[in-house]
Formats: structure tokens, sequence, C-alpha cells
């Protein structure tokens, strides 16, 4: 299907995922991930986003069986996997729990500060076989290794 190319373009990295969660606009629609000029900038659903790498706090892939063993696994179930993974991830590892054909589902997953100074999640599905958000992670790590560590009060 052509549309999980991993496009290298004047130095700039991306990748195309689906969105699940984090943005204004329908779970599944097609995204452009881009990092370029310090920014990551997701276009999709007719928008675009941005977010400056300097905000992003955590960026991780995992798979929909790793979310389903993290989320069934803690003490407080439910609880912890809304928490980390917002409350798709409940979703998420519901579904892989409840398949009876295991296709490993890959996500990428990144905590950022909004513009209300609150740890966000955004969450990108990807194609079983690409493996593009484990590509797309390998770029960004070294870029928000260095971020600042922010303080939230709850």
């Amino acid at each position: 299907m052509g549309i999980f190319k991993k496009k290298e373009i004047n130095g700039s990295f991306g990748a195309s995922l689906f969105h699940t969660e984090g943005l204004p606009i329908a779970e599944n629609t097609h995204c452009e991930l881009r990092i370029n000029d310090g920014k990551l900038v997701i276009t999709g659903g007719g928008s675009e986003f941005i977010v400056n790498l300097s905000q992003i706090q955590a960026a991780d892939f995992k798979t929909d069986v790793e979310i389903a063993h993290i989320v069934n696994s803690s003490a407080a179930k439910g609880i912890a996997g809304g928490l980390l993974f917002g409350p798709i991830g409940l979703v998420v590892g519901a579904r892989a729990t409840s398949k009876k054909e295991r296709t490993v589902t890959p996500y990428l997953i990144m905590n950022y500060i909004n513009s209300a100074n609150e740890l966000a999640v955004l969450m990108f599905r990807d194609n079983p076989k690409s493996f593009e958000a484990a590509k797309f992670i390998d770029k960004i790590r070294p870029v928000i290794s260095n971020n600042p560590k922010q303080t939230i009060q709850l």
C-alpha cells in the first residue's frame, strides 16, 4: 500500500501512521509525522499540529500485547493502564487479550507538555508489518534525550 514509507527529505524524518489518541481528529485518521527544525509536525484530518521537540517528555514504541501485559499485570489494572497510556490504552489492552488470532499491532506513544502546561499523550497505530513507529522512535529519542524533565503538580 505504499503509505508506510520512511521519508527523509532535506534533513527531516517522517513516518505515516494512524491516529489513535491525543489529537482532535477521528481515530484511525491517516497522519504524516515529520521531525523538522526542532518541531514534530503532524498532518492529518485536514489539519496540521505542531509540538516543539522540547515539549516531548518521553517517546516509546509498544505493541498491543505489551500494553495488555502492563494493564493486566498491574495491581490496580484499569487505573494504571489509563495513567500510562490514556483511556485508549485500556481499549488497546482489552483488544489484545481478547484476540483469537494473534496479530501484533505496534504503537508510537509520546508524552508531552501541552499548552495548558499539562502532561498529555499522543498515540499512533502502525501497520503490523512496517514498524515505522519503531524507526521513528529511533530518530526522535536522541533528539529529546536531553529535554529537561518537568515537575507537574497533581
